[in-house]
């Protein structure tokens, strides 16, 4: 068997490896995905993450034998999205315009994308509910409730930990704990 053959997992190890991944290696997994999901390269998280193990398992990606499983994965998924994005560069989707006819000539005439009034208020109105239940997800910590109405209101840096009157290292805590509270009570994102 040659050098090359024996640095990569065969087809049943990735297997093994996928069915043994812990809770904290989906969590992980998942949000490597919803990341590479934003830019809107690819639809669906579940869907780059499903076509990350089908290349791994179908043997078109390779696992070296040096390299975690999780992050094997987590570089699959790049690549993917990597791809998609090179593909919609050189093939950019194309959309119909509707054009208008005025006095013998046709015009272009946009759709208006702006949201109605009553979207506006929708929308606002959920603004103010998810920052409702952020903000009550600390109740217990006043400090922390505190931070988290200075970042909805847009500070940040100095300006926040002014407003707090914590030490560096106590800031970075405090930030530390208000977004793993956040992400515990909201593993998935805000889904009204």
């Amino acid at each position: 068997m040659s050098e090359s053959a024996c640095s990569a997992l065969s087809q049943d190890e990735i297997e093994e490896a996928i069915r043994s991944l812990r809770d904290p290696d989906w969590i992980r997994l998942a949000k490597v995905a919803r990341f590479y999901c934003r830019r809107r390269s690819h639809p669906d998280p579940d869907d780059l993450l499903q076509e990350a193990f089908t290349r791994a398992v179908d043997g078109s990606r390779k696992c070296p034998r040096n390299v975690g499983v999780v992050r094997f994965l987590a570089e699959t998924m790049r690549s993917i999205a990597s791809d998609t994005m090179k593909a919609l560069g050189r093939h950019p989707e194309l959309w119909t315009v509707p054009l208008v006819a005025e006095n013998d000539t046709l015009s272009f005439d946009p759709p208006d994308c702006r949201p109605t009034a009553e979207q506006q208020i929708v929308g606002e109105e959920d603004v103010a509910q998810i920052k409702q239940v952020i903000v009550a997800l600390f109740v217990d910590d006043p400090i922390a409730q505190i931070l988290v109405e200075g970042i909805m209101e847009g500070m940040e840096g100095d300006e926040l930990r002014a407003l707090t009157e914590l030490g560096k290292t106590a800031f970075a805590s405090k930030r530390r704990l208000i977004r793993r509270r956040i992400e515990k009570v909201f593993p998935n994102g805000w889904k009204s």
